[in-house]
């Protein structure tokens, strides 16, 4: 019984030894080409946009569509395409945008572009949605509207948002939830590098490109960092997208940084603040309105105090050295001590 004992124990050694050193030997596959990628992406979604339409006439004689309202559908082969219905190829808009030294197309579908603020890049926006794959798989949903900083989420999300606008105007209702009115609505078809690109995610495999439905309520100008510079503005000279900025090469991003030149004063004390307030958001709204700004100067997002008051602040990019530098990115520039 031992002998036998021993010879089983040695063969489970033997395949235990075996199925280890497979395992450190599998090295996970590269992410593909990404040039290659959207070349494969861009051929597969003008086919969806060329097989798929949607319920045209009908989503569009609504004041409000929502999300259930669009509904797309395949063209099979052989099938006459429906009345009141539109290819979706013939309706889309298409972008281009460049990420990762990639030129990318991704398309935009605007049943109602909305009748309020357009976000940036970098905002922060309320929104109902709905994900899916070409395939018509839907992998995931809001049931209420979410809040989304731009800055991170999907890359298509970032670049399709500010093509559209806010809710022109809002009702609180008795039982807290909140009515919107006027809101921009559409829908985004996306090319895997813009979306989850080689990453798989629960419901969506590598390489899937992404089709989202969306109505955007509100949003909010984004200033990560508190510096009284919005995050939109601190970006590359070269590209208006790229956030990834590091002025005094502290490996944080001037978007983050509240000291963006590292010269030991902060961002928020190397420009001019000048405050404004108003009974009413309006008045605040004509009062900065009539003032004639310098290219070197912008109005901060009104802010409501908690008197009910309203506030804004005019900024101005001081260079004092007049190097055409501003003094909060110019570490050669000393802050005077009073």
């Amino acid at each position: 019984m031992n002998y036998k004992y021993s010879i089983l124990f040695i063969c489970l050694l033997i395949l235990t030894v075996v199925s280890c050193e497979k395992d450190e030997n599998t090295v996970a596959a590269p992410p593909n080409d990404r040039g290659e990628q959207q070349v494969i992406d861009s051929i597969s979604l003008k086919s969806y946009l060329s097989t798929h339409y949607y319920n045209s006439a009908a989503v569009n004689s609504l004041a409000n569509p929502r999300l259930e309202d669009l509904v797309i559908t395949e063209l099979l082969d052989g099938e006459t395409l429906p009345i009141n219905t539109t290819l979706l190829i013939d309706d889309v808009e298409q972008h281009s945008t460049t990420l990762l030294e990639v030129d990318y197309k991704y398309y935009i579908l605007k049943i109602k572009p909305g009748e309020g603020e357009s976000p940036n890049f970098s905002d922060s926006v309320r929104v109902n949605y709905s994900g899916s794959l070409t395939n018509g798989s839907v992998f995931d949903s809001s049931t209420t509207p979410v809040v989304f900083d731009l800055v991170y989420v999907i890359t298509g999300w970032s670049r399709v948002m500010p093509e559209f606008k806010t809710s022109g105007s809002y009702v609180s209702n008795p039982d807290g939830s909140v009515s919107f009115d006027g809101f921009g609505m559409g829908a985004m078809f996306l090319p895997s590098g813009l979306g989850y690109f080689s990453t798989y995610r629960s419901g969506i495999p590598s390489y899937s490109n992404l089709v989202f439905k969306f109505e955007i309520m509100q949003m909010e100008i984004n200033d990560h960092d508190s510096d009284n510079i919005p995050s939109y503005m601190e970006v590359s000279v070269s590209n208006e997208f790229d956030l990834l900025i590091d002025t005094d090469e502290d490996k944080v991003y001037n978007f983050n940084d509240s000291d963006d030149d590292g010269d030991g004063t902060a961002t928020s004390d190397e420009i001019e603040i000048e405050p404004y307030t108003n009974t009413t958001e309006q008045g605040l709204q004509d009062e900065l309105g009539a003032i004639e700004l310098m290219s070197n100067q912008f109005i901060s997002p009104i802010s409501t105090l908690a008197d009910g008051t309203f506030s804004a602040n005019i900024i101005t990019l001081v260079d004092d050295n007049e190097n055409g530098i501003p003094n909060y990115l110019d570490d050669t520039y000393t802050v005077p001590v009073p």
